[in-house]
């Protein structure tokens, strides 16, 4: 992990989201904040237990690694009116 802290009004820098920028006359410096922020940013969204983990059924809690599990497929609804539509003007 690398952070870039920088002096107030350092133009070289410019206005880099990723600087980090230094109170005026500080004594110290609370590196919470940008840590917190880099651990959040490189996190996993999901912990897997492997690579090629299917992960759990959302709805049933059935391990998908072990097969497919009974649930209907899920489609999402605001699809709906486009599928309509599609369906009206396909030809009969």
């Amino acid at each position: 992990m690398h952070l870039l802290f920088v002096e107030p009004g350092d133009e070289e820098i410019g206005d880099d989201p990723d600087a980090y920028r230094l109170p005026p006359r500080a004594l110290s410096v609370d590196l919470r904040a940008a840590v917190r922020e880099q651990w959040l940013l490189n996190v996993p969204e999901f912990a897997l237990c492997r690579e090629d983990c299917k992960g759990l059924c959302p709805r049933c809690g059935a391990d998908l690694n072990a097969g497919a599990c009974d649930c209907p497929p899920e489609t999402d609804r605001r699809w709906d009116a486009l599928r309509t539509v599609r369906h009206a003007s396909e030809p009969q």
